[in-house]
């Protein structure tokens, strides 16, 4: 079952899978800079919120995110098209 999408359950699951504080994910947040997250580990994430939300994020559309606000608003408006 998938639960409501909003930019708050979004920041929120995104913190617990990388494990850091939600408020780290700040809309500038460098992914691989100021994460430190690799190729592997952002196709684990985006993974970890289709599964999450029930959507479908394509290796284009990820390779053109590279900032915690694009992934955020990517899974937002793949969440509205359902």
């Amino acid at each position: 079952m998938t639960q409501p999408v909003t930019a708050d359950t979004v920041r929120a699951d995104a913190a617990r899978h990388l494990g850091i504080g939600k408020e780290q994910l700040l809309p500038d947040v460098l992914l691989s800079e100021d994460l430190g997250l690799d190729s592997l580990a952002g196709i684990e994430l985006s993974m970890s919120l289709e599964e999450r939300y029930g959507i479908n994020i394509t290796d284009d559309e990820l390779s053109e995110v590279t900032t915690y606000g694009q992934l955020e608003q990517l899974v937002l408006a793949k969440a509205a098209t359902l």
